[in-house]
């Protein structure tokens, strides 16, 4: 991460500078600009730091265990206890509100796919070689599988 000035700044500073961060996070939302501000303010190592945040958020709230977390995203047991922390704390919830809407869809999306699948399965081609229809079968479930 960049480093802070250790400069201290004045109280009615640091309350304005703070307040303004989320209104205009707010604003940009609202008009869909969310990545122009993250690709003009963040740099390549921050984007990653925080991505990996939400990732290891996201994977707490779908029951991952810190192995697996660790493993998959290659970050510390301690980021992943930081982060897991940070959840449990928080005064507001809404943080691993939308977090669980998000592993909601992601399992209602696996859900349409596994259909999807067997469908398919069963409507196999009125001519042509079956085992070619098979095999792109399998191929298309397997590059459809989400990685996280």
């Amino acid at each position: 991460m960049s480093q802070v000035s250790k400069n201290k700044l004045n109280n009615k500073v640091y309350e304005r500078i703070f307040s303004l961060f989320p209104q205009f996070l707010h604003r940009m939302v609202v008009k869909n600009k969310q990545s122009i501000v993250i690709d003009a303010f963040f740099t390549r190592t921050e984007k990653i730091v925080f991505s990996k945040r939400i990732a290891i958020a996201f994977m707490l709230v779908k029951g991952y265990n810190y192995r697996q977390i660790s493993a998959k995203i290659k970050v510390s047991t301690s980021t992943i206890l930081k982060i897991a922390d940070c959840l449990r704390n928080s005064n507001d919830d809404s943080i691993v509100h939308e977090l669980e809407l998000i592993a909601k869809e992601d399992a209602f999306i696996e859900f349409l796919g596994a259909i999807d699948y067997k469908i398919s399965k069963l409507l196999p081609p009125k001519s042509g070689n079956w085992s070619v229809w098979r095999g792109r079968i399998e191929k298309a479930k397997a590059s459809k599988q989400v990685k996280i």
